[in-house]
């Protein structure tokens, strides 16, 4: 049975509950169903109805939240994740050639979005449902402890995935962006499929050489400036640190992944992986300075389980060489 998303979402974290909010519920739990429905007949028009709908509700909900009406806790997670679910509408605007594949990929990470949001800002979820999530979900915040066990402030970056024997997920349709801009990277952690192309723009006022050692997944794509960019396919599973060989301090990590199963944490520690099918998992944690952490889990179809988890970051910071080995000079 569908539950409307005006019935799970009226009962939050969000004060007050006034009309504006259960309007804005009511349109995104309509058009969200409707829009499924729409690109699943190849339905142009009610397509593009449904994308309107759905981005006029979330415009009035992020504007009531940042004029202080509608108080969800914590703010910036909420306004990231309706970033990030208008960003997707638009994508939903702009189908790939194939948009088999990038209609699915899309309505994915939108009812993903949906899915993280409720689990960060609700309570009972247990009562009320997941949807849109399809089959059940794995969240949890995550601690990171420092050496001496005082406890990090900023959890952002760690990645939490899912791996299950031959679970495996297609490449992403759409291209990731580590974006170089103020000399560093933007995001500095990400975590992608196999085979998945990487893009790597220079949004910066200066020139980068953007390259990788990292064994199975080694490139140099020379030194390019501002307005331009390169693209890198990452074809072997493992993790690739990624470096400037102008600029020292520039680094970020991709991790590649054999499933979509994965999660980054954000500055509270929250994460979630949504629409996971029933079935036992192994969970492991990634974090730059700790420790691999890794436990069993098991999903139930419909249901949100949650995971505490901590780390602790004891491995020491090292300066990486340039892209010959060698240590940078002075710039």
């Amino acid at each position: 049975m569908v539950i409307s998303l005006l019935t799970l979402c009226t009962v939050t974290l969000c004060v007050p509950q006034g009309p504006d909010l259960q309007a804005s519920m009511k349109q995104m739990s309509e058009a969200t169903t409707a829009l499924a429905s729409a690109i699943e007949k190849h339905d142009a028009d009610a397509r593009t109805r449904q994308l309107d709908a759905l981005d006029a509700a979330l415009v009035t909900l992020l504007g009531s939240i940042q004029r202080g009406e509608i108080a969800l806790e914590p703010r910036t997670d909420v306004e990231r994740l309706l970033g990030e679910l208008r960003g997707t509408v638009g994508n939903l605007r702009k189908p790939l050639p194939d948009a088999t594949a990038s209609d699915a990929w899309d309505l994915g990470r939108l009812r993903g979005a949906c899915t993280h949001c409720h689990l960060q800002v609700r309570t009972d979820n247990a009562e009320r449902g997941l949807f849109p999530n399809r089959g059940g979900a794995v969240f949890g915040h995550l601690a990171i402890e420092q050496q001496d066990g005082t406890p990090q402030e900023d959890r952002s970056g760690a990645v939490v995935f899912l791996e299950s024997p031959g679970l495996e997920s297609p490449p992403w349709p759409r291209k990731p962006v580590i974006s170089q801009k103020g000399r560093a990277f933007q995001p500095s952690v990400l975590a992608v499929t196999t085979g998945t192309v990487v893009r790597f723009p220079n949004d910066d006022v200066v020139f980068h050489n953007v390259f990788s050692l990292s064994r199975g997944n080694a490139f140099d794509l020379g030194t390019y400036g501002k307005g331009t960019e390169q693209e890198r396919v990452l074809g072997t599973p493992g993790l690739v640190k990624v470096h400037c060989n102008i600029h020292p301090d520039m680094a970020a990590q991709v991790l590649v992944l054999r499933n979509s199963y994965a999660a980054i944490s954000s500055p509270s520690g929250f994460w979630s992986i949504a629409e996971v099918p029933p079935g036992e998992y192994t969970l492991r944690v990634w974090q730059g300075l700790a420790e691999p952490l890794q436990q069993t889990v098991r999903v139930a179809q419909g249901e949100a389980l949650e995971v505490k988890l901590k780390v602790r970051e004891t491995r020491p910071r090292v300066q990486h060489n340039n892209k010959f080995g060698r240590p940078y000079k002075n710039y």
